[in-house]
């Protein structure tokens, strides 16, 4: 039997995030989903304006039943009613200044919010507002080592953030050394020959930047509510029973809430631009 995850640590530990369309042309995406979580990915992210509410809803159910295997983290992009309404496990918001604490009440309450931001001012407001649980940077040099100052990764208390935007395996080695111990990849899976192949190259090189990273240990640690193990000892403390992320399973994994009554979302619900490009 697999223990089950709960959403908070699965997102403290996760390195990969892809971002896909639906692929309607191809009519792969069960098979190109389990292609990526198969080769690492952590995070799968659906984002397709093209789609009507039905084909979205169809196509991130496609994508929970790739990830369940693999406890991936089911993401949506920018809409929170249809994220509310999948119940999904994470969206992430753009930085148009639409509330967390607003989009919040459209969505179900252990659903990770994320916030995409372009600038130093993005990133410090991402970081100070409780109501945002992680980041996706843009992949700019300047903007990441921004983060890792503000935001140190191998610093458990740190808000977990990612950087985005045309990211390809050569230039890691710049984003790692920059910082960066999390990536968002799009085109270069979405267009591989082999996604899977792709995706284990991407997560391959992000692991090794997590093991030659002393600091990130103790992320690891604190993300399974354990401390680090001391020399010659065995490590102990385990989450607690009653945490939000304590092997709740939800979001891919279940769906705990569907029998729930939740309070009608507002009408103004927020108005989206395009994710970071990838």
């Amino acid at each position: 039997m697999t223990a089950l995850l709960g959403l908070d640590t699965r997102l403290k530990t996760a390195r990969l995030l892809c971002v896909t369309d639906a692929r309607v042309r191809s009519k792969d995406l069960a098979g190109f989903v389990n292609g990526l979580c198969g080769g690492g990915v952590d995070i799968v992210q659906l984002a397709d304006p093209s789609l009507s509410t039905k084909d979205a809803l169809a196509a991130l159910a496609t994508l929970r039943k790739a990830a369940a295997p693999r406890q991936a983290i089911v993401s949506v992009w920018s809409d929170a009613d249809l994220a509310g309404e999948f119940l999904a496990d994470m969206l992430v918001l753009p930085d148009d200044g639409v509330s967390a604490a607003r989009a919040r009440r459209r969505i179900h309450e252990y659903a990770l919010i994320g916030r995409s931001c372009h600038s130093r001012a993005d990133i410090d407001a991402a970081l100070a507002d409780p109501g945002i649980d992680v980041l996706i940077v843009t992949a700019d040099l300047s903007s990441v080592e921004y983060a890792a100052a503000k935001a140190p990764q191998g610093d458990p208390a740190s808000k977990p953030w990612f950087a985005a935007g045309g990211i390809t395996v050569d230039y890691l080695d710049l984003l790692i050394k920059a910082g960066c111990r999390r990536v968002v990849v799009g085109r270069a899976l979405t267009k591989a020959k082999d996604p899977q192949a792709k995706a284990s190259e991407f997560s391959t090189a992000m692991k090794a930047a997590w093991d030659a990273d002393p600091a990130m240990e103790k992320v690891v640690f604190a993300a399974f509510g354990r401390r680090p193990r001391a020399a010659g000892a065995e490590a102990s403390g385990t989450e607690h029973p009653e945490a939000p992320d304590a092997g709740d399973g939800f979001g891919s994994l279940s769906n705990p809430f569907a029998r729930a009554k939740s309070t009608p979302p507002p009408a103004d619900g927020p108005t989206i631009d395009d994710p970071i490009s990838n």
